[in-house]
């Protein structure tokens, strides 16, 4: 079951859907253009996910007016926002009733011809823009897209502003067993046939923030804020380095040391290193993960490793029933980058807990890393865990600060004059907005079989 209703700005953590089983896999076609391969509570400023039932981080999203509320993976590595539609009968059981468009009063459909914000609309039906997205894993969704006014803020602060969102008619695989209602993109760049802007690209375009957001996750919650700059008082305390290309959030990792002693690997096998929020875990290069699944499996505090292991349904899942205190003496882990300081990974964010404690003060971690199978590192949510994460997208940077995400409020980020993802849907309408919506007839958005736009790029991610 999902963790309750997110505060504002507050992200959560969720397992992972309605008895199915999640698979870890990163969606690496979707974001990375690799081979295919085999595999809380509060983000309205809140997060809410957790890692203990291998799950996603997802925030509550008040959409259209008057406002419905649906609660959003929120995915660095994809750009569009998308909802199942309430017509939609392929649909799966999410936590929130499905987005109605002929419910809003400003909604409207995106028309083929000349669709706004440079996005591009190849196929259609009867004038009405559609989108296709396939993932490597197996899932799909399909639907229409229309924009509607999303809600940010609070108060005095509160406003809205019109955004793309695709309405799902259709959905397979992680999609449909999900608990959360869909996905949020804010990645680097528009991706996918449709090249839909992310909801901060468009506050950019209008002028609401700066292009910069920050997000924190602790194990069970987190927090989200959009635009503002680093506070003068705390410039001092921010691990800034460059992104290395244009179309992800991707730095440039040269080393990965364990106690302080080099894997020794080719710096070619981490050629690309990929901030994703939409991944559960670290996947490393095959040679680099075998280093660190050996450290992890044969140098157990306790000392002799089986005599702890516990047993789960996956044969790369390495985990060990062990006291807080035991699994604080595992040696720590450092990606060493090009530029920057290190990251430092302690032995509680490099592992996730399956099981609670027991009486006895025992609980269950596992090896919160997989094998990618090939070269490149995705950095999923749980080693970005108990971090501020800085994404300056003008100056093209990242930066890293220690904190306390499980307290943390929207003022407490270090991101000054920020705003954040409002769940403030009881407000009977949508003032702030700066467009006016004209009469218009919504047309009717079918199941079907869909309309594919564009190439079959696996877009979306859900948070694996």
């Amino acid at each position: 079951a999902g963790v309750g209703r997110a505060g504002a700005g507050n992200l959560q953590f969720l397992p992972a859907g309605n008895g199915s089983e999640w698979r870890r896999e990163p969606l690496r076609e979707r974001a990375y253009g690799w081979e295919a391969s085999a595999r809380g509570r509060r983000l309205a400023a809140g997060v809410s996910g957790n890692l203990e039932t291998l799950g996603y981080y997802a925030a509550d999203v008040c959409i259209g007016s008057p406002g419905s509320l649906h609660q959003l993976i929120i995915d660095t590595g994809s750009s569009m926002t998308a909802v199942p539609c309430a017509t939609c009968t392929k649909c799966g059981r999410h936590k929130n009733p499905k987005y109605d468009p002929h419910h809003s009063a400003t909604a409207q459909p995106l028309k083929c011809k000349s669709p706004p914000y440079r996005m591009r609309c190849s196929r259609c039906e009867a004038n009405h823009c559609g989108y296709a997205v396939s993932y490597t894993e197996g899932s799909q969704i399909r639907g229409a897209v229309y924009t509607d006014e999303v809600h940010f803020g609070d108060g005095g602060a509160a406003f809205t502003e019109r955004m793309v969102i695709g309405c799902q008619t259709y959905e397979t695989g992680l999609f449909k067993g999900q608990i959360a209602d869909g996905i949020m993109g804010i990645s680097a760049t528009r991706s996918g046939g449709l090249a839909s802007p992310t909801p901060i690209d468009r506050l950019v375009e209008e002028g609401r923030i700066q292009n910069t957001f920050a997000f924190c996750l602790s194990d069970r919650k987190g927090m989200l804020v959009l635009g503002g700059a680093v506070r003068a008082s705390r410039a001092h305390e921010v691990n800034w380095m460059p992104l290395r290309e244009q179309k992800f959030y991707a730095l440039s990792l040269r080393d990965i040391q364990i106690g302080g002693r080099s894997f020794g690997v080719d710096r070619r096998q981490y050629h690309s290193t990929i901030i994703d929020t939409g991944t559960t875990f670290l996947y490393l290069p095959p040679a680099a993960y075998r280093q660190l699944r050996d450290s992890f499996t044969r140098s157990c505090p306790w000392g002799n490793c089986l005599s702890r292991k516990h047993r789960t349904r996956y044969n790369d899942e390495y985990c060990y029933a062990m006291t807080d205190a035991e699994r604080d003496a595992f040696a720590p882990l450092s990606l060493v980058f090009d530029h920057g300081d290190p990251l430092e990974l302690t032995p509680r964010e490099y592992t996730y807990q399956i099981k609670s404690t027991s009486p006895q003060g025992m609980a269950v971690r596992c090896l919160a890393s997989f094998d990618n199978r090939h070269a490149g590192v995705v950095l999923g949510a749980a080693v970005l865990r108990n971090r501020e994460v800085i994404l300056d997208r003008t100056s093209r940077r990242v930066g890293f600060v220690r904190a306390d995400c499980a307290a943390m409020e929207p003022s407490d980020s270090i991101l000054e004059n920020n705003t954040y993802l409002s769940n403030g849907c009881r407000r009977k309408s949508a003032t702030g907005s700066r467009r006016v919506l004209g009469e218009e007839t919504l047309p009717e958005v079918g199941e079907g079989e869909g309309v594919e736009v564009g190439v079959s790029a696996p877009e979306l991610g859900a948070a694996t």
